[in-house]
This record gives structure tokens, sequence and C-alpha cells, in this order.
């Protein structure tokens, strides 16, 4: 290895080991979310990749939540990126955009507000409904919520099909699902595939891939188009082994058999996408994308088809400095690992993504009564339909 660069992951290492430390020792509010190339037990983005990322047999982390993601706000409390369909904080009228300050009277926190035995990794029920104290522009509100206690696996999984709706627009009727969890679960496969039918006398579609986290199966794909004719291809930069891009091609898409019996839906789709469409999302809109009748939505994508990991390498050189951590920082860190060697289609993705058809920006801070981008999407749909 480099010497200076072994130098620079070893002291990086143990800079973040010592700013955690003082987290505890001093309370400083601290979210990996800022840095996406690392996360710590600390954060609550480190929960949902964990359940994601469970084995098959092993049961995901249930943690006390409000339904919503989150960012360190400029000015102090966290910022409101989307709100889950169904859970505490949407129920109770919170919306993207608003600015989460206080809990029951305290500096909040998005994961050590209601887990204050997090550091240590317990989690039990929060027994009791909280105060916020949250900033929607100007204007400060407050709102009784009740946490859930469940893992964020099972929280993205309702919230999608929470979210299934149709609606009158003019004389058409219009179909709205937010993909918030794309998993390969049969179970899941085929209870999307039972909401989309639902929605097969809309006269378009509206599909949510904002905030989307998971992995994609074939069969995702499969809901929207009817055969599967000029499917993305994966391959790797240069001339590696053959297992090396199975590897990839089972982590990213793996091939099933296609349901020929499948009802697929061929009306016109707005897709919804902006930095938030994360990996597998990116993958479903660049696909769906290549059909003349689906129109993508939003603002670029960030390119993201890497995975999160443990770190297995420096991490043994500090062991013995993160053994006094290691209740706080739950065995060490996730680090991202960029797929900067996959290609689809023959182009490079990481850092690339997905360009929408149709730009509509929609920053995070915007304080909105609607939803800009899904009002393109409507519009979209009803130009052509």
């Amino acid at each position: 290895m480099n010497t200076r660069l072994f130098v620079s992951r070893l002291l990086g290492r143990f800079s973040i080991c010592v700013f955690a430390a003082a987290f505890l020792l001093l309370g400083a509010n601290y979210s990996a979310a800022a840095d996406p190339e690392s996360l710590t037990s600390l954060d609550t983005a480190f929960y949902r990749v964990q359940s994601f990322d469970t084995k098959a047999g092993a049961k995901p982390l249930a943690i006390n939540h409000l339904g919503i993601e989150t960012e360190q706000a400029a000015d102090g409390g966290y910022l409101i990126t989307a709100a889950l369909e169904g859970y505490p904080a949407h129920a109770a009228g919170l919306e993207r955009g608003d600015i989460v300050l206080r809990i029951d009277g305290a500096d909040f926190h998005p994961l050590l507000s209601l887990n204050s035995h997090a550091a240590e990794s317990q989690f039990r029920p929060h027994s009791a409904p909280a105060e916020l104290t949250y900033r929607r522009g100007a204007t400060v509100l407050t709102a009784r919520v009740e946490p859930v206690f469940e893992s964020l696996y099972d929280s993205y999984r309702s919230a999608t099909l929470n979210s299934v709706l149709s609606f009158a627009a003019g004389n058409k009727v219009i179909g709205y699902v937010r993909l918030w969890a794309l998993t390969r679960e049969t179970g899941d496969l085929v209870t999307l595939s039972q909401l989309l039918q639902s929605l097969h006398d809309t006269d378009g579609i509206v599909l949510d891939l904002r905030n989307s986290y998971g992995y994609l199966a074939s069969e995702h794909i499969d809901l929207f188009r009817a055969s599967r004719s000029d499917f993305l291809s994966i391959s790797l930069v240069g001339k590696p082994n053959s297992n090396a891009i199975e590897h990839e091609r089972n982590r990213l898409l793996p091939a099933r058999q296609r349901d020929d019996t499948l009802r697929a839906y061929r009306k016109p789709i707005a897709i919804l996408i902006d930095s938030s469409t994360r990996g597998a999302a990116e993958l479903l809109a660049y696909q769906l994308a290549k059909l003349d009748r689906v129109t993508t939505v939003g603002e670029p994508t960030l390119g993201r088809l890497g995975s999160y990991q443990r770190d297995g390498g420096v991490e043994t050189l500090v062991e013995n400095l993160e053994n006094n951590l290691n209740k706080s920082l739950d065995g060490g860190f996730l680090d991202y690992s960029a797929a900067d060697r996959v290609l689809i289609d023959g182009n490079v993705f990481e850092g690339i993504g997905v360009k929408p058809k149709r730009n509509a920006p929609f920053p995070f801070e915007t304080v909105s009564r609607g939803d800009p981008q899904f009002q393109v999407a409507v519009n979209v749909l009803m130009g052509v339909i």
C-alpha cells in the first residue's frame, strides 16, 4: 500500500473515532448524513443500510423513528427532505422543507432523541408521545407525535403501500405510487404487482422514485414493460474475469425468467427523480426511460451504484482505539465503495446518473404548499394522454 495513502487513511480513521468520542462526551450535534461516503451508528441512515443489507434469516434492527429523512439545516435543527406516507410525522402534517428544532423542549436529533441508548446499541420502544417544535418558513409550529418502533426496512415497505392512489385530472384519471422500497422478496413483488393492477384503468401513472432505496429485480422492470427488449447490460471496465462481472450483475440486477402471464402497465408514465434517487431506483428510471411513453421529471441523480461495506483494511490497525468506542460505533463504520468500474450499456454510470427529460428544480429547503415536480409530472401526462 502507498505509504502516504496508508497514513492518511489511518489518521482519517483516528479523527473520526476522536470526533465520535467528543460527540458522546459533549452532546454535540453531529450527523454522518452530511458525508455520504461514510456512516456510523450515530446516523439514522446507518440503520436504513443495515435493514436492507440484513442477510436471510436475520432480523433488521428496530429503532424508534418518526418516518422522516433529514439533513442538518444550515441555521440549526434538521431539515426534512422526505416524510413517509402513513408515519407519525406525515400524519401530524410535517412536510418536506420543514425544519425540526426541538423535541419535548430539547434539541432534536433524528436518531438519539428517540433512542437515548443507541450509543450502547440498545433499542427499546419509546413509550410516550412527544411534542415536536419545527419551523416552516418564518413560522414556528408544534405537533404531537407518537414514534413507531420498527425497522426502516419494514417502514419503507409499508410507506410504499400507503402511497398508492388515483385522482381525477380534468376528464382523465392519474395513478400515483412512490417506491420507497425496492425489494426482491417474492411476497413484495406480488403485492406490488397487485397494487399496480389496481391502477391499470388509469390513463397514466406518476412513478415517484425520490428517496427510493433497495435492490432492483427484473420483475420491477417487467411491471412497466411488456418485453425485455433493449434490456440494460452490465459490464466492467477493462477485461476482468467473468466471475467479477457475474458478481456485479447479481448484485445490481440478477437474471430471472420473465413471468409471461404478467400484465405490464403500457400507458404513459412520468417518473420523478432527484439527487435522493439511489442505485437500484436510478437503474429502474434509466431502463424505463428508454420507452417513448416514459418521461423522467425532476433533477439529475448522482449515479451511486456502489454499496456500503464495513472497512476491513486499516480497521485492524486502529482496533485498540475502536475497542474503546465499540459500543458507540456498533463495531465500526460503513464506508461507501463506489462502483466506478461498472458500465451500464457500455457507459460509466457512477457519478453520472440519470438526467431528467424534463428538468424541474425543487430544493429541499423550499417551503411550498405543493410539489412542483409532481405538478410538472401531471402536466406531462396530461399533454400525452
